[in-house]
Formats: structure tokens, sequence, C-alpha cells
């Protein structure tokens, strides 16, 4: 959980590195290999971006208080 801006910037740099990842990982597999290869990163970048919309919503914040 994201709680400070911080731990934003850090979140934010994770996400962009995921993404390149993914990126290299698609251009470089076949599409049913990168399909599989790609599932579990993609739910980890699904949660980051998660967390960083929570904090930027506020309610990560809130969460806890």
């Amino acid at each position: 959980m994201i709680q400070m801006d911080e731990g934003l910037k850090t979140a934010q740099e994770n996400v962009r590195k995921l993404e390149q990842f993914l990126l290299a990982a698609r251009q470089s597999h076949p599409p049913d290999d990168y399909r599989r290869m790609a599932e579990p990163f993609l739910l980890e970048l699904q949660q980051r971006q998660a967390e960083v919309v929570a904090y930027l919503a506020g309610t990560a914040m809130q969460e806890a208080a």
C-alpha cells in the first residue's frame, strides 16, 4: 500500500518497468507463448496500477486511518 509521495514514485517506476518488460516480451515471443508468459506479470501490473489510483484518490490514506 502506498502511504507517501515517495512510495507513489516507486510504484509508478515499477509500473513503467513492468510495461516495458511486457512490451519487449510481446515483440519477441509468439502470441501463444506471450499470453502464457505474460499473465502473472499483467496481474502484477494491474495490482500496482490499482495501488497508484487508490493513493491518488485518497482511499489508501483513509484505509490506513
